[in-house]
């Protein structure tokens, strides 16, 4: 189940890693289908819109805390300091991408809220705070806290991906 939960919540994980992490000019020197236009209109935005995820470390470190996969993890914190620039110059088109990162966070948070659900049901009083389990520890509530810690985590991760999207959308990226 947890290689299921990393599976389904690194989508946007994968599409920062695709490349090195590097300079913004670095980022284009490979893109031979890359137009000169747009890669001058990338690095234009990247003066006013994030290079990455970086400034998000502290807040993902406190929501990664307790989930029990390291390599989850070890990916997501990874994908913070990738190159925003170069995942866009790598992608097929900004507007796609975008879309597919209001998919994806919605379907985050079913995920999150069904998780949510499902660990609310084990426990005796259904108003008591979710607390993480125990690493090691087994049962329906320590998979349902898990998903939900990692659903929590992925959207965190999305939707500071997706406000950087939509930043370089308005400075004029397509």
């Amino acid at each position: 189940m947890i290689f299921q939960s990393f599976n389904s919540a690194i989508g946007i994980t994968v599409v920062l890693l695709y490349g090195s992490v590097g300079e913004v000019r670095n980022a284009f020197a490979e893109e031979s289908s890359l137009s000169n236009t747009q890669a001058t209109v990338i690095t234009s935005a990247a003066k006013h819109c994030p290079t990455d995820l970086s400034s998000l470390q502290p807040q993902m470190e406190k929501a990664l805390q307790f989930i029990k996969s390291a390599s989850f993890r070890n990916t997501v914190l990874a994908s913070l300091h990738a190159s925003i620039p170069q995942a866009i110059a790598q992608a097929d088109g900004l507007a796609q991408q975008i879309v597919f990162l209001k998919r994806e966070i919605a379907r985050q948070e079913q995920k999150r809220s069904h998780a949510e659900k499902v660990a609310r049901e084990g426990l005796s009083d259904s108003s008591q705070e979710l607390k993480p389990c125990w690493h090691g520890k087994e049962g329906a509530y320590c998979h349902a806290m898990d998903q939900y810690l990692v659903s929590i985590a992925a959207n965190l991760a999305n939707q500071k991906f997706l406000d950087a999207l939509q930043c370089y959308q308005r400075e004029g990226v397509r």
